[in-house]
């Protein structure tokens, strides 16, 4: 049985892991929003972009108000991983973005599925960023808008890897166990 300092412990590493992960989003969720803003074509209007991010911030604002022991669940992780991947997928849909860069996207993904070392990840997907700025048909005006790309991928390879990491490596195992004596022992208090 877990004695209460453990319980008290582990639900403020369940909020601090929580609130990491809603911050990684959002720095995700702007680095998809500057990109597609600064890639928007002139005869574009930038209205769909915008209605896009904010209904990602207000679903960021929304997660936040769910409690830190079932945030991890397959339940509340799936909708999001998946939506988000959507967000991005249609904003570089809006920005009438070439093949590669869905490509260099879904290999990010792949990459935070396969990877097993956080730092590893994170130079991985900024690396993939770098390939993509260089492979860019990018004229002198289009400089800045494709250099966005480096923070994107890298944002995007950090907020999946600290999603799926854990996971894979067991790290959230003993949490889940201890997340479910936790509420048991609520219960019968």
């Amino acid at each position: 049985m877990l004695t209460k300092a453990r319980v008290i412990r582990r639900e403020a590493e369940a909020i601090a892991r929580k609130q990491r992960f809603l911050m990684i989003r959002y720095a995700l969720i702007l680095a998809t929003g500057a990109l597609a803003f600064l890639e928007l074509g002139q005869d574009v209007s930038p209205v769909p972009v915008a209605v896009l991010m904010l209904a990602a911030i207000g679903s960021n604002v929304v997660l936040g108000t769910a409690p830190p022991f079932s945030f991890f669940d397959a339940r509340t992780q799936a909708p999001v991983l998946v939506g988000d991947t959507v967000m991005i997928s249609f904003a570089l849909l809006l920005t009438r973005a070439s093949q590669e860069s869905f490509l260099f996207f879904f290999f990010v993904l792949i990459m935070a599925a396969k990877v097993e070392n956080f730092l590893f990840l994170g130079v991985g997907a900024a690396l993939i960023g770098l390939a993509s700025f260089l492979v860019a048909d990018a004229g002198p005006s289009m400089v800045s808008p494709s250099l966005m790309r480096i923070p994107f991928l890298f944002a995007a390879g950090i907020f999946f890897g600290y999603v799926v990491l854990p996971e894979r490596t067991g790290e959230m195992v003993p949490l889940v166990r201890q997340t479910s004596a936790a509420a048991q022992a609520r219960q019968v208090a």
